[in-house]
């Protein structure tokens, strides 16, 4: 398997997207969790995870971005 400073080999790429989805699955699934909860520092926490996790799509929307070019 060859690499280049910007490139990805293809199994990579499909590796990163499946990951970029679970994030976004992880994303809805803590939005109604935090939705649902009475309890303000659960609510909090699911809010707070949330946020993270569309950090950790966002890093990869960009990697699979620069595949593209």
């Amino acid at each position: 398997m060859h690499y280049t400073v910007n490139g990805l080999s293809e199994k990579d790429v499909m590796y990163l997207q499946e990951a970029m989805e679970l994030e976004n699955l992880c994303i809805t699934k803590c939005a109604v969790y935090a939705d649902q909860c009475q309890d303000p520092n659960i609510k909090n926490l699911f809010s707070h995870i949330a946020k993270t996790k569309r950090q950790h799509a966002d890093k990869i929307k960009l990697v699979l971005e620069k595949k593209q070019i």
